[in-house]
């Protein structure tokens, strides 16, 4: 039997003990978990490797598991996406496929369906020939943005920035989450320093095909991506 592939796992749950216990029970199994309690915790819980699957609830509060699968199939379509709910009916299974989960799982689930669903899942991802690509491509193990006129090379808070602005909900950020994006280590990084490593960025985008003007400034609320990006 192929061992099973240890996976970087993000779990989307907002039953606090539900999300907790399937933390730690992944965790158990020698996977790295991360866990949050709704979509937009997604966009505000950058990780240093894209998550290999994401295990998400249908019925979370704000943005709903439906919209939030689709948001990260279409930004990173080589991922992993299992949907686990109470929602039973034929039109939500549907939607969910439609939404782009690769397995729809009715609650309460067995943890060894669960971690048989999982390892089948992760180890077809592992071993599925890299798809080819169109358009704008973000490697973040790289560091590296490649499109239609060619590769440049990204640092690595622009690399999270623009990773950030591909997954978010409308793909927009507000200015205090770029800054953080940004400023990790929380310097002191000026407004005025920041416009200028977008404006960098820009440039970086244009280099390499994206239209003019691809991330866009909105007043008095932060920037926003006009291009869709594939992550890797």
């Amino acid at each position: 039997m192929t061992p099973s592939p240890l996976l970087q796992i993000m779990v989307v749950e907002d039953n606090d003990s539900l999300r907790e216990a399937t933390v730690d029970f992944l965790i158990q199994q020698g996977h790295q978990v991360t866990g949050v309690v709704c979509a937009e915790d997604v966009d505000d819980t950058p990780t240093r490797d894209l998550p290999d699957l994401y295990l998400i609830d249908v019925n979370l509060p704000g943005e709903d598991g439906f919209s939030l699968s689709a948001r990260i199939r279409k930004s990173q379509p080589r991922t992993g996406i299992v949907m686990l709910t109470a929602r039973s009916q034929l039109s939500d299974r549907l939607t969910g496929w439609d939404c782009g989960a690769d397995n729809y799982l009715i609650k309460p689930v067995e943890k060894s369906e669960l971690l048989a669903c999982l390892n089948n899942l992760g180890r077809r991802l592992k071993q599925a020939a890299p798809a080819r690509q169109t358009g704008l491509v973000l490697d973040r193990q790289t560091l590296s943005l490649t499109g239609p006129q060619g590769r440049v090379s990204l640092t690595f808070a622009e690399t999270q920035l623009l990773a950030a602005l591909s997954r978010a909900a409308g793909q927009k950020l507000e200015r205090w989450q770029a800054m953080q994006l940004v400023d990790s280590k929380d310097k002191g990084l000026l407004p005025a320093n920041l416009e200028m490593r977008i404006s960098a960025l820009r440039k970086k985008l244009t280099a390499c095909g994206a239209p003019a003007n691809a991330i866009q400034t909105l007043r008095s609320f932060g920037y926003s991506l006009s291009c869709e990006i594939q992550l890797t």
